[in-house]
């Protein structure tokens, strides 16, 4: 068991070094698929009992988006009565931020427990010594569905790792399946082109059980359909069976109501004035992906699901690092964007906001498995300032010296234009962005889910001296 004294805090945090001391692919890319092994992941499961057999799920894969469906849909699930897990990754702050129930996270004690259970079980022999310990990712999707297993939840939302087809999650039942979006990332290890990463996402679609997808290249749905028909499964797809148009979208920086608001047609209904308190037309989208989601369950049965908790459902959605704005002079943006893709969908933000460019400072951090060229190249021309830093939590950063090569690279024949700066950590970066920029401007925090969690975390700390201390 984990070490003394055995107060619950030491124990919970004895339960954190026996977590992160594992082989951890968040941390340490690997190269290629071949340590993915669903296999394995079966046979923990049964183990603990197969829970994911007994629990309903949505299972959501995607480039990009994922995280925002999957927080929309659990919203509306919620709402409208039904008891809920939430299984996501990253987390921001704290470890349990991975596994919800009703949107709240799991105590600490609640942690341990399961933690010393699932140990026990694990400390028994094994038939093969051979056998490497489980990963992180193993070790905490086991932990997710003991927990979902233990309060009984209706259905779980489960949003994979990494790929879908050998993704730890990929063991699940589930009622519905969602591809959000098909880009160009992780290229090391799930493929170079659309049609090899649409592969692996679509390896998450099992026989007759819906589907359905956003828009994605065409590549990439040659792919989903082929294998869709192969399962027979019905498929439905924006731009096609589903017509979303956002109505209209707040002004960051202005007097505007924050948040947009769309329509969606799909083949049963149509929604006029959905309310979403998320900026990006990407992000109606994703909303729009997690309503035919949630009226494919009304329809298979849950008759709790009703018009008018979906539009409640959507209009309640709480999903951090998302745009997050924070007030203060000037204001602070948080984006968990980590590819091109991502970026750009920030960047149409930032440009329709009414910050002037010459009061936009950019505080850019990456993770060396990412496209930093590209995101770069994308957002560069939004702002005037930029400082290069790199996140602290995570040895995958790259250095801010050599995200300085890649800007001159990039801005070398308007180098005079734009101020760069390096910066050794993220509240270095923050306290050198806060006073280059004016106060009528913003200073947005992006390129790596790990540098806006880590910033995001800075400033919740009350050891940190911010100026940005109210979230809008």
């Amino acid at each position: 068991m984990f070490a003394e004294p055995s107060s619950s805090h030491a124990r919970y945090r004895g339960v954190l070094s026996w977590l992160f001391d594992r082989i951890d692919y968040e941390r340490v890319r690997p190269n290629g698929l071949s340590p993915f092994r669903l296999e394995r992941m079966e046979s923990l499961l049964e183990l603990i009992g197969k829970p994911h057999l007994q629990i309903p799920a949505i299972h959501i894969a995607g480039t990009k988006g994922k995280g925002s469906t999957a927080a929309v849909l659990e919203s509306i699930l919620r709402t409208s009565g039904l008891r809920t897990g939430l299984f996501t990754s990253p987390h921001i702050a704290r470890f349990e931020e991975r596994m919800r129930i009703n949107g709240q996270l799991p105590a600490e004690l609640r942690i341990v427990e399961l933690a010393e259970q699932l140990q026990s079980i694990l400390n028994q022999p094994t038939s093969d010594p051979a056998e490497q310990p489980p990963t992180f990712f193993e070790i905490t999707t086991l932990l997710a569905w003991m927990l979902f297993a233990a309060e009984q939840v209706d259905v779980v939302v489960l949003e994979t790792g990494l790929g879908g087809r050998l993704d730890c999650t990929n063991v699940c039942r589930p009622l519905v399946t969602v591809i959000t979006s098909i880009g160009l990332d992780h290229t090391h290890i799930l493929g170079a082109t659309h049609d090899l990463i649409a592969f692996e996402k679509a390896g998450i679609l099992k026989p007759g059980i819906p589907l359905i997808h956003g828009p994605v290249p065409a590549a990439a749905e040659q792919v989903i359909a082929a294998r869709a028909v192969e399962l027979q499964c019905p498929r439905y797809s924006i731009g096609s069976e589903l017509q979303c148009t956002v109505i209209r979208q707040g002004r960051p920086g202005s007097a505007d109501p924050p948040g947009l608001e769309f329509s969606l047609q799909t083949p049963a209904a149509a929604w006029h004035n959905l309310h979403l308190p998320l900026l990006g037309h990407h992000q109606a989208r994703n909303a729009s992906l997690a309503v035919m989601a949630a009226e494919l369950l009304q329809q298979s049965g849950y008759s709790a699901i009703t018009s008018s908790s979906i539009a409640s459902g959507v209009a309640r959605t709480v999903w951090p690092l998302r745009f997050e704005q924070f007030i203060g002079e000037p204001v602070l943006v948080l984006d968990a964007a980590h590819n091109p893709d991502s970026v750009q969908a920030v960047t149409q933000i930032l440009s329709n906001s009414a910050w002037p460019p010459e009061a936009r400072t950019l505080i850019f951090a990456a993770s060396s498995d990412k496209d930093a060229e590209g995101m770069l190249s994308e957002i560069l021309p939004a702002v005037q300032h930029v400082i290069l830093t790199r996140f602290c939590t995570n040895p995958r950063s790259v250095a801010p010296q050599q995200l300085q090569q890649i800007v001159n690279s990039l801005r070398a024949d308007e180098r005079s234009e734009c101020r760069i700066e390096v910066a050794e950590t993220p509240a270095a970066a923050l306290q050198l962005a806060t006073s280059m920029t004016p106060p009528h401007g913003v200073i947005l925090a992006t390129g790596s889910a790990f540098l806006a969690a880590e910033m995001r975390t800075m400033l919740a700390s009350p050891d940190e001296l911010s100026p940005f201390a109210t979230q809008h």
